[in-house]
């Protein structure tokens, strides 16, 4: 079974290591709408591959750091630092960041998706306070803060760290019931 957290876990994962078809499908999937904006904002498609690598090189980096955690979708993520050196390139070649085609469409996108992942995160907060103890420390150690088995077994003295997985397990399935995801249980 995968967990959309484990998801994500996999995915930065695979960044960290610079797993070649996973960088080939962020690129695939995100470096269009990169290359759509930089060339609508006085640049051509050789400035946004640049940039683009600048961009995944970053995130790379970014994934090295153990505490790094994805808050957004990653291509919401790339874009927004895609742009962002964007915006510093042009300032060096002394280009108004106000002058840009800043279509309502990017901004359209952006606002979506991460009204969408905050959304989703306010729902799996709300429902692990619903939980209640054990179930919402274990969970919210284990996915948000990456406390190790072992560490929350001692936090909250269980026999082992087994045991403490197996009860992770149990407040996942209550999580996602709760969550609406029953569907899914199988799927995962």
């Amino acid at each position: 079974m995968h967990t959309s957290v484990e998801k994500i876990e996999n995915l930065i994962e695979k960044i960290r290591v610079q797993d070649r078809e996973t960088l080939l499908s962020i690129y695939k999937e995100v470096f269009p709408m990169v290359e759509k904006y930089i060339q609508r904002n006085s640049g051509t498609s050789t400035d946004a591959q640049d940039i683009f690598q600048d961009a995944l090189y970053l995130l790379i980096k970014k994934t090295d750091d153990v505490s790094f955690e994805l808050t957004a979708k990653l291509s919401t993520y790339l874009f927004g630092i895609s742009k962002n050196l964007w915006l510093k390139e042009l300032s060096k070649q002394k280009i108004d960041a106000n002058e840009l085609d800043q279509s309502e469409e990017d901004y359209e996108l952006l606002e979506e998706q991460e009204f969408q992942q905050l959304t989703r995160v306010q729902k799996v907060k709300d429902s692990l306070r619903q939980l209640g103890e054990p179930c919402k420390t274990i969970l919210e150690h284990y996915y948000f803060f990456k406390t190790s088995m072992k560490k929350i077994a001692e936090m909250l003295h269980y026999a082992s760290p087994e045991h403490a997985k197996n009860q992770k397990y149990k407040c996942f399935i209550r999580l996602k019931k709760s969550l609406g995801l029953t569907s899914q249980l199988v799927k995962d």
